[in-house]
């Protein structure tokens, strides 16, 4: 199993790349709009991958950042969410949206996603919940400091734990107590 691929961008379409290692080796690497905005071609860079392979098929799915592909993986499991579709959601929802409309249960954010329908957003924000259940206990302002700090590296259930003993009431100083209090 391929789990990460270091090398330099020899081609970039908006969401595939072809990555060619130092090994003479060169991969071709389905990534999200974020994502592609961040690379360069003849740039070198490391990608996580989340490698799915089918009987026809075996396709890389390349991340710069952990929590995207944290999410797109999550999405993997829900019924009826392919790889293509999970990763439409990861081109069309940050990181921070995306935990904000699950905290939020908001069906309409992943309805605006290109794909997915009524159904498949309550299927998602149902089959989620457990991801959702933590983030409903904090507030609006706790919520988007911890989809910030999660895009930061940090563990979810750490940042939580560290959030309920925080005192500040908006954002950007609920981050910044929390930093003080993670680090």
């Amino acid at each position: 199993m391929v789990v990460g691929i270091e090398g330099i961008i020899t081609k970039k379409e908006p969401t595939f790349i072809i990555v060619k290692c130092i090994n003479g080796l060169s991969y071709g690497v389905f990534i999200s709009l974020f994502c592609s905005a961040k690379v360069e071609l003849g740039q070198k860079y490391e990608f996580l991958i989340t490698q799915i392979i089918k009987e026809d098929s075996n396709k890389f799915y390349g991340f710069l950042d952990k929590e995207e592909q944290k999410i797109f993986e999550m999405l993997l499991k829900v019924n009826g969410i392919g790889a293509n579709t999970a990763m439409t959601i990861c081109s069309s929802l940050d990181v921070n949206s995306f935990y904000k409309a699950l905290s939020l249960n908001d069906e309409n954010v992943f309805k605006k996603v290109p794909g997915i329908g009524p159904k498949s957003a309550k299927r998602i924000l149902i089959e989620l919940s457990d991801a959702k259940t933590h983030l409903e206990q904090i507030s609006d302002d706790k919520s988007q400091a911890l989809a910030a700090l999660i895009s930061l590296g940090f563990k979810q259930e750490k940042i939580i734990k560290v959030l309920s003993n925080c005192t500040s009431n908006n954002t950007s100083d609920l981050i910044k107590e929390a930093l003080k209090k993670l680090s």
